[in-house]
């Protein structure tokens, strides 16, 4: 952006910055602000934030050279005196500036006139003192020079808030004539205010205070100082970039950010501004955007205090008061992890996001506020803080610089609102079903309706009101490719967070979701006229319309505008078929002008309907026929005028629902899908009325989206509406660009013409049918026909699966003898192209190469895995003998997330790979070391971003111990990774597990998907040894089949994108990249490595290779062949060995060798990377004109050698846990107790956890030793290790802890305390000269005793939020708790003594709580229910009062013990509501707590 002159290698690094496949930009961070009560401008202010920006560094990153950070900044008041300037007599600009001489000159040219304009005179530049040698190499090549404006205060301007208003109007229009004259990047504020000023850098933490020598002069004094540490998922950031901006810092991530960027740019049309007038459209981070919005809002919308602003762009979950519902008519929410901090020079401030998915600790003194991503950055004395504590979620502090007040009202409640009217104006439609006027069932061969979509889709989901699941993945062919008739909507592909933000439990939290949606017109926020009162509207439920609503609507169709408040108009989308194409091309033309003559004269609805298609008019796509109105609404500035609802026969599933909802819709009608439950007479809907039917479907509509809108972190459907969160594969890039801009089509594919061409042909057969006489279609989509006689292709098969079974099960045959083996690759090849690496080939030499002059088959072997299998969706022996094949070859196995096979206290068998999932089943320290390689499993290729569920008919004996549950319950493995909220969260869970397991590798397994080249740089940059890119139509687990079909992308797309952005970003070589999904014979795997893959991985294979049949009913629990069940009668059938998976495999690897020797490479390094051998598939070159596929995404993708195997960039362990381990070595050899005493600081990241995998490691060797003896397992360490500490321990302070190991914190403590303990005892207390009352006072930070499995854990004071989630069988008391506590928690007990937020025991299903302060509606009543104490439970509560009390010395505690027998009376017992006799309202007998 702003370089000029370089060298050559500097030439190289900038051509790097220049990225092709790395993507947007996201980012996370460390963020916080001191602030002083009493008005004092002091250099110390300046110091302490300095150190706090510090104490955060490693919740930053740095690029690959090691010194180039992401960046790190602060924002102060300006000190005046330092610049020689009286207060409030001048403002300050800060400007990075272009390196290149002309385009600075014209640039500050631009600059200067502007300002001048405005009557704001510039009195003097200064540059700014800078010193370069602390930079990196990559910072300084992108080094702007940077200069600092005075410029005078206008006499008019009376105020400083009316100075800074004009310095708003001057830098947008500068901004905006910069675009004009295409210099947009020649400058760039970074910082302009009256008030306040911004130092910052492309460095890490403690070089900013030597780049900028200003921030070392004690004339260098203020109130307040907030600073901010970046970590950018894309390492190839700029100076622009960095945080804080003008007027926030931001940590977190804007889910909504491409919906909030329409929303802006309809706002800016509307009012006739010029681009660039309120939002930067291009190369500005989400953060930055928000930072614009907030200076637009303030300046431009008439709601002038930061604090209502940020409220209203970040709106709480469980406040939906006038205020907000309001505010909602003007403003989506802007929704993601966000913890945003704010200063304008009057106020400073915070707010958390509605989730709370940000950490924020807050300390509270006589003369200071303190506030932090965490405990213990700033150095305060613990004697004079009078209040400590975290955010609250969707809850906001402001701090008034000038009296000091802190106040956590929400702004809803301030004296300026509190008695204020806010009248939104909202007319609700009511929730109606009913018989309909008329039915369409006869229509349904218009709409191509298939056997399969009304039996295994619409049926279920009206019978049972949800979701139908499957298994085994998707192996049908892509839409693009198919040859039978398929929905416009299969050419897109959900998108789905992992790793930068997280995906939402909509089922267990669904107390922050909305599905709330207004129909009429939407105000402008800045056209506060429109808001003096808004536009009536009307107001739905949710966006999907019944039957009854949607006549409701039809019904105010030709009513009079100058009577009606709201008048719908209603549009055809369907063409004359005797038109064809072209009429099919102007019918999308003539809708979108309607539209706009519709919403210009008044009509506040739009309804786009098929309702009158027929053979003469056949339908038009809904979705293509909404871009068209859509996108014209929006050029002609009238997209907030009108609301669009779509009324359709084509919308038949969830994935179709929210592709219109995310593409810009209102509300839907999937009126056909609805007239078939009520009104189909199949035998699966007889049981029920046609009410009840309807209802159902449309739940299970409901429930969908919301699952789809949470894959994406969005809880409210307001901003998932043109959010735009799709990608296509197989439309050309003319068509993208008019109807879906800004959506990814990496490989091209068919045009407009073919699309109108294809509904031509896919409809001719119906002319001159009696329509109602004609039977759905049978395209076989989700299971192919049982002979391949008909229907679609797909890549893998039961005829194949026989095939791989002959094949191993026959003892005569050897690698010599490859004739079955390639019946089987021919049956594969006869169905071919089904997926998009069928359109590529190698390049063959002129010779073959000969195969005994080749590689042997080990050298392949060992980069062959197995996929993440678990115990619990597999058999215990079916997983064992995957184990010991995959040990037979040298290739890896993995545990999936199920907890440690039975198998292992049997026979010491046990996997390669151990896996650590959101569910952390049976994850214990000991499991953890017993593997070479840790895997983190952010997604999974079958249903990326949604969890799953293990249903209690499967949970046995054995598993139920494996994971820490109680059997014949369901187990739950929740969306998100708890710990994993933000790229920083992962950093900080890989430094857990390398501090546990120095010598063991991580992995971190991602699915393909948007942006997944930009994730993945993050995931290096935060230590990963290993990347898995799996691809969408992997998988062997049950999924929502709608998840199957329409979420993650195939592994040749995001492989290439992943590992070329880790060449663009000088992070390949410290990486080892492998993939996984459907690959199944040798070319896959020679494509794959000439793509960029190292190692590959295999799930379906594998099964098949122990005898699966791909009955695709793994979730039944009645698996025909033994492998997928726990039923032992099923079991029984199992047939399988290990050698059959290891002849299977050495097959492939053969079969791998001759696809290397035709390309003449005896090996696979020969060709890894190698994107020369990749050619066009000389067979499919017609298809590939025929479909208007664009394949050089592939095969112009650089060439890349890697040079050698460099570590990944993870930390080292730890100087504490270096000492911890040393200082107890002497002990633990000789079996002896040892006590000792340390200080701990917050920069003391994963305390302990080295010391804890010694222990463990000790464990598994002893344990491997005594089964080959046959001897009794018995500890090596029996002893106890007591230790001490004083301070602010930093993040994961205790994770992983086991047995015989006692620790104390006398301070305070971070996210993830004790994180997964299996044994021992922590006890947390604050220091004795505390003055702040324990028990109302945070000491420890969110998501304490995530996954623990044993041990005791007390804490004198309260937790943030997500305590005891998934607890499995610790027993831990707390003072009070955050949100969601013991969230899926299955063993265990759990006592809080004071108060709790929202939502306690979601998801529970086992363990105990027991509550001493009545929760009223907190409790999460659909999974816990209260049930009278017995004595049992009175003698054991009273046991661990009186131990806690011992530990702590609280006041509570020894209260409610001196007076027992009535304090008793007030605790309530909490168990899960399928443990509780209805009743007796006691717990049942049978189970065991």
């Amino acid at each position: 952006m702003f370089s000029s002159r370089l060298t050559i290698e500097e030439q190289t690094i900038m051509n790097r910055i220049n990225l092709s496949y790395t993507g947007e930009e996201k980012s996370a961070c460390g963020v916080g602000f001191i602030a002083s009560r009493k008005g004092v401008f002091a250099n110390e202010h300046l110091k302490s934030g300095l150190h706090a920006l510090k104490c955060v560094e490693h919740r930053g990153a740095c690029g690959a050279d090691g010194v180039t950070g992401d960046g790190a900044g602060i924002m102060t008041d300006i000190p005046f005196d330092m610049f020689g300037y009286e207060k409030d007599t001048v403002a300050i600009a800060t400007l990075f500036l272009t390196n290149d001489a002309v385009k600075q000159t014209k640039g500050l040219s631009i600059f200067e006139k502007t300002f001048d304009f405005f009557g704001l005179k510039i009195l003097e530049y200064r540059d700014v003192p800078v010193n370069t040698d602390v930079l990196g190499k990559e910072a300084k090549v992108m080094l702007p020079v940077i200069k600092q404006v005075v410029i005078e205060r206008p006499e008019r301007s009376r105020t400083d808030l009316s100075f800074d208003k004009l310095l708003y109007q001057a830098k947008q229009l500068t901004k905006s004539k910069l675009y004009a004259q295409k210099l947009e990047g020649a400058l760039f504020f970074t910082s302009l205010s009256a008030k306040t000023i911004v130092y910052k850098g492309l460095c890490k933490a403690e070089a900013l205070e030597e780049f900028y020598p200003d921030l070392k002069n004690p004339k260098y004094k203020t109130r307040f100082t907030l600073f901010h540490r970046r970590f950018s998922t894309n390492t190839r950031t700029s100076w622009d970039k960095v945080q804080p901006f003008r007027l926030i810092g931001h940590n977190g991530e804007i889910n909504t950010i491409a919906g909030n960027r329409s929303w802006a740019k309809s706002r800016e049309k509307m009012i006739g501004a010029e681009k660039y007038e309120l939002l930067t459209r291009k190369g500005i981070s989400d953060s930055g955007s928000f930072n614009e919005m907030v200076e637009a809002m303030r300046y431009r919308s008439g709601v002038p205090n930061v604090e209502d602003i940020l409220a209203l762009m970040v709106p709480p979950a469980n406040l939906n008061n006038e205020f907000y519902k309001f505010w909602s008519r003007a403003m989506e929410p802007w929704d993601g992890p966000a913890f945003i901090s704010y200063a304008n020079g009057y106020t400073i401030g915070a707010r958390l996001d509605r989730n709370g998915f940000r950490p924020a600790r807050w300390a509270r003194t006589e003369d200071h506020f303190y506030l932090s991503s965490e405990a213990g950055t700033f150095e305060i004395d613990q004697s004079i803080i009078d209040a400590k504590g975290t955010l609250f979620a969707g809850r906001g502090v402001t701090l008034d610089l000038s009296s000091g007040e802190v106040h956590f009202r929400d702004p809803s409640h301030s004296r300026e609102n509190k008695d204020a009217k806010f009248d939104a104006r909202l007319i609700p439609i009511p929730e109606t079903v009913g018989e309909q006027k008329e039915s369409y069932l006869e229509k349904l061969p218009i709409f191509s309706y298939t056997d399969e979509e009304l039996k295994k889709v619409i049926y279920p989901m009206a019978s049972e009101g949800k979701e139908p699941v499957g298994s085994m993945g998707d192996t049908a062919r892509l839409a693009v490719l198919s040859t039978e008739p398929r929905s416009f909507f299969d050419h897109f592909y959900q998108n789905f967070s992992q790793v930068t933000n997280p995906p939402l439990d909509y089922i267990r939290e669904q107390v922050v979701t909305d599905l709330e949606t207004h129909l009429g017109k939407k105000p402008n926020i800045f056209e506060p006229k429109e808001l003096i009162p808004p536009a009536p509207a009307f107001l739905l439920k949710s966006p999907f319309l019944s039957l009854s609503q949607m006549d409701h609507l039809t019904s105010l169709l030709g009513g009079d505008l100058t009577q009606e408040r709201i008048v719908p108009v209603r549009l055809s989308m369907t063409f004359k078929r005797t038109h064809g194409v072209v009429g099919f091309k102007a019918k999308l033309k003539e809708i979108a002008d309607e539209a706009v003559k519709a919403a210009e004269k008044g009509h506040s609805i739009i309804i786009l309907s098929d309702r009158d298609a027929s053979y003469e008019y056949p339908a038009i796509p809904s979705l293509l026929a909404l871009r068209a109105v859509v996108n014209n609404l929006n050029d002609e500035g009238l997209r907030l005028n009108a609301s669009v609802v779509i009324d359709s026969g084509e919308v038949k599933n969830t994935h179709h629902a929210a592709a219109i909802i995310g593409f810009g819709a209102y509300a839907v009608c999937p009126y056909m899908a609805l007239d078939v439950a009520r009104n189909d007479d199949n035998r699966a809907l007889k049981d029920l009325d046609s009410d009840t039917k309807e209802k159902n479907l449309l739940h299970a509509l409901e429930q969908g989206l919301l699952k789809i809108m949470a894959k994406c972190g969005i809880s409210v459907v307001r901003s998932y509406q043109s959010a735009n969160l799709f990608s296509a594969v197989g439309l050309d890039k003319k068509g993208i660009k008019n109807f879906f801009p800004g959506i990814q089509s990496p490989i091209g594919g068919i045009t407009l013409d073919q699309i109108g061409e294809l509904i031509l042909e896919r409809t001719k057969h119906l002319d001159g049918e009696d329509l109602s006489e004609m039977k759905p279609l049978k395209t076989y989509q989700y299971k192919e026909h049982a002979r391949g006689k008909m229907g679609e292709k797909h890549s893998m098969t039961s005829s194949r699966s026989k095939a791989i079974h002959e094949l191993v099960r026959d003892k005569e045959l050897d690698l010599t003898d490859m004739k079955l083996f390639d019946e089987y690759l021919k049956a594969g090849h006869d169905d071919e192209p089904v997926a998009l690496r069928h359109l590529l080939d190698t390049k063959k030499s002129d010779t073959s190469l000969e195969l005994d002059k080749m590689d042997s088959i080990d050298h392949i072997l060992q980069r062959f895995g197995s996929g993440a299998m678990s115990f619990g969706a597999i058999s215990a022996e079916a997983q064992r003998d995957i184990f010991l094949a995959m040990k037979e070859i040298g290739g890896r196995c993995n545990s999936g997330e199920g907890g440690e096979n039975p198998y292992y206290f049997k026979e010491g068998i046990s996997a390669s790979v151990k896996q650590i999932a959101s569910g952390r089943f049976g994850v214990n320290a000991e499991y953890l070391i017993a593997g070479d390689e840790i895997q983190i499993k952010v997604c999974q290729g079958a249903k990326p971003g949604e969890g799953g569920q293990l249903m209690g008919i499967k949970v046995t004996e054995d598993i139920a111990r494996a994971r820490f549950a109680n059997p014949g319950f369901d187990l739950i493995s929740p969306p998100p990774l708890h710990d994993i909220y933000s790229i920083e969260d992962l950093k900080q869970l890989i430094h857990d597990l390398k501090q546990l397991h120095p010598g063991g590798k991580v992995s971190v397994k991602l699915v393909s998907g948007v942006n997944i080249g930009t994730i993945a740089v993050g995931v290096a940059k935060a230590g990963a040894d290993i990347i898995q890119v799996s691809g969408g139509e992997g998988g062997t687990g049950a999924a929502s089949l709608s998840s199957m079909k329409h979420a993650g992308l195939p592994w040749e797309i995001g492989l290439p994108e992943v590992h070329q952005s880790l060449v663009e970003n000088d992070l390949r070589d410290h990486v080892i990249l492998r993939t996984d999904g459907g690959m199944s014979c040798g070319k896959d795997i020679v494509l794959g490595t000439i793509l960029g893959a190292e190692e590959f991985d295999f799930g379906k294979l594998l099964l098949i290779a122990e005898g699966c049949i791909m009955a695709r009913i793994c979730e039944k629990n009645t698996c025909p062949t033994g492998i997928a069940t726990h039923d032992q009668k099923f079991k029984d059938k199992y047939k399988g060995h290990k050698d059959h998976v290891v002849d299977t495999l050495k097959y492939l690897a053969e079969d791998v060798r001759r696809e290397l020797s035709k390309i003449g490479a005896s090996s696979l390094d020969e060709v890894f990377g190698q994107t020369q051998y990749l050619q066009m598939h000389p067979d499919r070159a017609e298809l590939i004109k025929e479909k208007n596929f664009d394949l050089s995404y592939f095969l112009n993708a650089p060439s890349y050698t890697k040079e050698s195997d460099l570590e990944g960039l993870s930390d080292p362990v730890s100087s504490l846990n270096v000492t911890l381990v040393s200082d107890t070595q002497n002990a633990i050899e000789n079996n002896e107790d040892f006590t000792g005493e340390y200080e701990i600081y917050n920069t003391d990241r994963s305390a302990l956890a080295t010391l804890f995998g010694e222990l463990s490691r000790k464990m598994n060797k002893q344990r491997l030793k005594e089964i080959k003896e046959g001897k009794e397992f018995k500890n090596p360490y029996n002893k106890t290790i007591s230790l001490t500490f004083k301070g602010s321990a930093g993040q994961s302070f205790g994770v992983f802890q086991v047995g015989g190991v006692n620790l104390r914190l006398i301070g305070e403590a971070n996210d993830s305390v004790c994180k997964s303990m299996s044994g021992g005892r922590t006890v947390i207390v604050p220091p004795k000269e505390a003055r702040y009352e324990p028990s109302e006072n945070a000491i420890i930070g969110n998501c304490a005793l995530y996954g623990a499995t044993g041990g005791t854990f007390y804490v004198h004071g309260q937790a943030g939020d997500r305590f005891a989630v998934r607890n499995s069988g610790c027993t831990a008391v707390v003072e009070g708790t955050g949100l969601h506590a013991c969230e899926y928690m299955t063993n265990g007990t759990v006592v809080i003594l004071g108060g709790t937020s929202n939502n306690i025991g979601a998801g529970m299903t086992g363990g105990e709580l027991f509550l001493y302060e009545e929760p009223g509606s907190k409790i999460n009543k659909e999974y816990i229910g209260a049930v009278k104490l017995s004595s049992q439970d009175e003698q054991k509560l009273k046991a661990i009062l009186e131990d806690y009390h011992k530990e702590t010395q609280s006041t509570k505690t020894g209260y409610i013990l001196s007076d027992w027998e009535n304090a008793k009376q007030q605790f309530k017992k909490y168990i899960p509501v399928s443990m509780i006799d209805e009743e007796t309202k006691t717990e049942k007998a049978s189970v065991e707590t």
